[in-house]
């Protein structure tokens, strides 16, 4: 193997995984409906957070770093879907979790989403508050 052609495939291999952490982290990558397309926000700002992780990581991990991205909004991480996969070569799962009110939950479970104004009224029309 020639000696540029060496030094391209290290620059790559560098890049690659340096571009993929080895570990567990919240995902920025993801433009959310809250920013312009080009500018992601840190996680939770519109409510979701992507965790990106490894099949050694525990899902008590994943759940601690999803609910520190929901704290500053006084909300509570609920994990929505898990995909094997779907985010990084060396960290190549994806968990995503919304950020919730814990009291803003339908008789059926689902919650409604604090970041949807609409869905905010709906669930204050049909829950008033006590003594309302």
């Amino acid at each position: 193997m020639s000696f540029p052609r060496l030094v391209s495939l290290s620059a790559a291999l560098f890049l690659l995984a340096g571009c993929s952490s080895a570990d567990v982290f919240a995902d920025r990558g993801y433009a959310t409906r809250n920013s312009e397309i080009d500018k992601p926000k840190r996680a939770g700002t519109d409510g979701v957070v992507r965790i990106c992780y490894t099949s050694e990581t525990k899902l008590a991990e994943r759940d601690r770093l999803a609910s520190e991205a929901c704290a500053p909004w006084g909300l509570i991480a609920v994990l929505v879907r898990d995909q094997p996969w779907q985010c990084r070569l060396l960290v190549p799962h994806l968990a995503t979790y919304a950020c919730v009110d814990p009291t803003m939950r339908y008789e059926d479970g689902s919650y409604a989403d604090p970041f949807h104004q609409g869905q905010v009224d709906e669930w204050r029309r049909y829950h008033p508050p006590p003594g309302g």
